[in-house]
């Protein structure tokens, strides 16, 4: 699916590769005690996020993005949303034997800027930004569309249902570290264990996924 590959995936953490004709992502998430990330997509504002995104979900994220000579920076963008959303899909399908949450919400804000996000694991992907905010044109070195992207690929790469509300923001830095802070806040509630609810997700117990 998708040009992935899963060298690897158990409770507390897989590995992930995606191979595509343009893009390579390999993809380590891990939980456990803090370690030292690396990350390196290219693209110097998603790494950024990416790290704010490990901070808050509190798993631990490496990842590598190789390109070819012509790589467009959105094709980087979503493809590190789509591995990184299967990496979670893979540690979240073997949590469910146990017992796993499934969903979770938060607001978070940076400043002036204020996102509310809503995570639920159907089994489909979902992907659902509004603004109470006006759109800006770049965010330090990338498009601000482009990072609507990443959780378009990882709505997909998780089959997750993802609401995004981006409520309020006069600096697009802060719009976006916002949105990944209260974005990594919902889904760590969303991999939490919870044995009332072993077994399955609600509205697919018996599937595989």
């Amino acid at each position: 699916m998708l040009g992935l590959f899963v060298k690897s995936a158990t409770q507390e953490g897989t590995e992930v590769v995606r191979r595509t004709k343009e893009t390579e992502v390999i993809c380590k998430v891990k939980a456990g005690e803090r370690g030292e990330w690396k990350i390196d997509t290219g693209v110097h504002f998603l790494d950024h996020m990416i790290e704010t995104l490990a901070y808050y979900v509190e798993f631990n994220i490496d990842l590598k993005v190789k390109t070819s000579k012509s790589i467009l920076i959105h094709t980087i963008v979503e493809d590190s949303g789509i591995t990184l959303g299967r990496a979670f899909l893979e540690i979240l399908k073997k949590r469910m034997g146990r017992g796993v949450r499934g969903f979770g919400f938060a607001q978070c804000v940076l400043d002036e800027a204020f996102v509310q996000a809503r995570v639920s694991y159907e089994g489909r992907a979902g992907c659902y930004i509004t603004r109470g905010t006006r759109r800006f044109t770049m965010v330090e070195d990338v498009k601000e569309e482009f990072m609507e992207s990443f959780f378009q690929g990882f709505a997909q790469g998780m089959r997750l249902t993802v609401h995004l509300d981006l409520m309020r923001a006069e600096d697009p830095h802060h719009l976006w570290e916002a949105a990944f802070r209260a974005f990594g806040e919902a889904l760590r509630q969303a991999l939490q264990w919870d044995e009332w609810r072993k077994g399955g997700i609600a509205g697919i117990r018996g599937t595989d996924e």
